[in-house]
């Protein structure tokens, strides 16, 4: 026979749970959101740290080349590096540490479901028990009707207020499951961006060194830099044959550098989007992760990019399994095409313009010379042909992330387009002077 004592406890348990639920839903973000504002407070004190050295940078790239504006240049790009990382590690650390809070609340809460299921259990346990007594046993039992009456109400409306919190709880507990694994997602981003960002900071430091070997050569004395400078502007057949490298098509390939300034050449006639930028961009997209044209369409690339990419392939009479995509990234789905990396159907929205500026129809993604002709379509949509820092510093980011194009721990991309655009552009100066 079910005890008033035993319904007791049981709402007990239940006002237990529910404080449990009430401290985790509104104490801990209020928690959280200290924790939060100060990260983000840290967060932007690197961000303008690194927008003044990148400032610094800017500036110095417009004076003269000297050894003493060279050397600031370099040192500026290192700290800048040194401080992405510094950004980087403190996102990953703060995703961490919401990843490790998610998992206690989901612990929590999964508590207090099995504190629910308990309760409710009972509660069955005692309505099936009543199920299995006459009504007449019942009745006699009581020393009051009312008694058996008040008793049976309670259970019910006990029963469903359980039900009810027992369904919100799974809601939370779906809602936080799905936020730990958007936070995973993001915490592999952030690692990849670091290696990222480890990478470049290597590499700036052995161009410091190279430009340390210079500062040996010279002794330190603007007048012998200024003599090798002029030494290399007049080597014009050292420029011509300087190797430009392509990957994402057949085969990783290489031009001499002369002929890669043909075909960005050719794409700026039709865009407007200056020759350096192009080659700068090109150049970035063939190093932009460790895979890029070594996946395939069948495995990394998006399943709603796949009938576009088998349309391409059919109007050029190749293998699609022959013809390499980029890998799937950290940052999404793979299957990006050849030297400019396009997707399939951004391609197709490209395709009748590139035919009727390199006259193949159909263009191929492959083709080196379709491909400068795209990029620079696109870039000059997203308002590079206006021309000026800030404007191409955009539109690479567009090229890279398109509506993400302005997150911070991205930029590294369009500091990167931009350094290699003005090594670029001094290239071709050599070039067209010689």
């Amino acid at each position: 026979m079910f005890e008033l004592k035993k319904l007791n406890i049981l709402i007990f348990f239940a006002v237990i749970a529910s404080i449990l639920a009430f401290n985790f839903l509104f104490f801990h973000p209020i928690l959280a959101a200290s924790e939060e504002e100060e990260m983000e407070t840290k967060l932007k004190e690197l961000e303008d740290k690194i927008n003044t050295y990148r400032n610094q940078i800017q500036i110095n790239q417009q004076k003269a080349k000297t050894l003493k504006t060279e050397i600031a240049i370099l040192d500026d790009e290192i700290s800048r590096a040194q401080l992405e990382i510094q950004r980087i590690d403190l996102v990953i650390k703060d995703l961490n540490k919401k990843i490790a809070d998610k998992e206690s609340a989901i612990r929590q809460i999964e508590r207090q479901v099995d504190l629910e299921k308990t309760a409710l259990s009972e509660l069955v346990r005692q309505i099936n028990f009543y199920d299995d007594v006459s009504l007449l046993e019942i009745v006699l039992g009581r020393d009051q009707l009312s008694d058996f009456l008040s008793e049976l109400h309670s259970l019910e409306n006990f029963q469903e207020e359980i039900q009810r919190a027992l369904k919100e709880i799974y809601v939370l507990k779906k809602d936080l499951e799905e936020g730990k694994a958007v936070l995973k997602e993001t915490q592999e981003e952030q690692l990849s961006l670091k290696s990222i960002q480890q990478d470049q900071k290597t590499s700036l430091e052995d161009t410091k060194t190279q430009k340390k070997t210079i500062l040996e050569q010279t002794k330190g004395q603007e007048n012998l830099f200024t003599q090798l400078v002029k030494k290399t502007e007049l080597d014009v057949e050292a420029v011509k044959n300087r190797l430009y490298f392509l990957k994402g098509f057949m085969t990783d390939g290489e031009l001499r550098f002369e002929d890669a300034y043909k075909f960005a050449k050719f794409a700026s006639i039709y865009t407007g989007v200056r020759p350096a930028f192009l080659l700068a961009i090109l150049s970035r997209e063939s190093d932009l992760g460790k895979n890029i044209g070594k996946g395939t369409w069948r495995e990394d690339m998006k399943p709603s990019q796949r009938p576009y990419y088998l349309q391409i392939c059919q109007e050029l009479g190749v293998d699609p399994d022959k013809y390499p995509v980029s890998k799937k990234q950290w940052y999404g789905w793979g299957g990006a095409m050849g030297p400019a990396q396009f997707m399939p159907a951004t391609w197709l929205g490209y395709k009748n313009k590139i035919a009727e500026i390199t006259g193949n129809n159909p263009p191929s993604p492959w083709n080196i010379k379709d491909a400068f002709v795209a990029a620079g379509l696109y870039l000059a949509n997203k308002g590079a042909a206006q021309g000026g820092y800030n404007i191409e510093w955009k539109a690479a980011m567009m090229f890279l992330a398109g509506a993400n194009w302005n997150k911070g721990y991205l930029a590294f991309y369009g500091d990167q387009v931009m350094s290699l655009t003005k090594q670029f552009q001094e290239q071709i100066d050599i070039l067209e002077r010689g």
